[in-house]
């Protein structure tokens, strides 16, 4: 029987966020810019301004439509010709940008957003060319990270976590309300949607659930307690995946049962993404790009 096991993948040694790319694999973002990941890591950025990339997103219809949005300390940028080109689009103010999250219908509708860690959440609905501030009602402009609904065409629906709770807009992002957790949550470290469930993971308290889009939330017994470093899921939601300092673990059901990886795990994950074939993404600080084979 094979053995389950971590390879290091060659590319950079800091990575802080991951992200699907369709048929092209996946884009990280790094302290040496982004890269894509298939059999190989590749630089994607050579033309863009040396930066430590600290959010990326790519179009769900990537590479059929070649849209790449990037973040960092002080700012965004953007791509339509998958990373050849880089701009600078109209913003606010140059902010920083801890996530970016995009719209699935992106390609029809044009609508991201970006958190950022002292300007609250900025939109975009013309596919990233410029970007203003909708944050009504959002109490703490400390965003930590995003989840879109996969049905947001329908019901518009983005949640934020931030440094003290979590907030719901059901209007795409044009007015915000708090949402009741419990203060143990904050700060939150990661948000995703999995098959209709909002998950939540704590940087402390573990994971959270929610099948209403956060009205009500409770635990499941795996995962109940502790830091959380990283939460991914798959682009469709199918999969879930969750890192703690000492465990990776990976869900088929929204987090009801969970699959520990075997051997050591890698040390300081800080980023996570489950693959469709079960493989899993793991970016850390300082210890490189990881890919488990399930």
């Amino acid at each position: 029987m094979a053995k389950h096991k971590w390879q290091r993948i060659e590319g950079p040694s800091s990575i802080f966020c991951i992200t699907p790319a369709g048929a092209a694999g996946w884009l990280i973002g790094s302290e040496q810019g982004v890269w894509s990941v298939g059999e190989s890591c590749a630089i994607l950025s050579e033309s863009l301004r040396p930066a430590a990339i600290t959010a990326v997103a790519a179009s769900p219809s990537f590479p059929a439509q070649p849209y790449v949005i990037v973040g960092a300390a002080d700012g965004l940028a953007r791509s339509t010709d998958r990373g050849e080109t880089w701009f600078t689009p109209s913003m606010p103010q140059r902010s920083h940008i801890s996530q970016i999250a995009l719209s699935p219908d992106f390609a029809e509708d044009g609508t991201g957003f970006a958190a950022t860690l002292e300007d609250g959440v900025l939109v975009t609905t013309n596919h990233g060319q410029s970007w203003h501030t909708w944050n009504f009602g959002l109490l703490d402009l400390e965003v930590l990270t995003l989840a879109v609904s996969h049905h947001f065409t329908q019901d518009e629906t983005v949640i934020a976590g931030t440094g003290t709770g979590i907030f719901r807009s059901t209007n795409g992002g044009r007015a915000w309300r708090e949402l009741t957790i419990g203060e143990e949550a904050a700060p939150l470290s990661g948000l995703c949607f999995s098959q209709n469930t909002l998950v939540a993971a704590s940087e402390t308290a573990g994971l959270f659930y929610s099948k209403d889009f956060g009205d009500t939330w409770h635990k499941r017994s795996a995962f109940r307690s502790g830091q959380i470093s990283a939460l991914g899921a798959s682009a469709d939601g199918s999969l879930l995946a969750v890192a703690t300092p000492t465990v990776v673990a990976v869900s088929r059901d929204a987090g009801v049962t969970w699959t520990r990886t075997e051997g050591k795990t890698p040390p300081g994950i800080v980023s996570i993404a489950p693959l469709d074939d079960g493989a899993i993404l793991v970016g850390t600080q300082e210890e490189g790009l990881w890919k488990y084979e399930g």
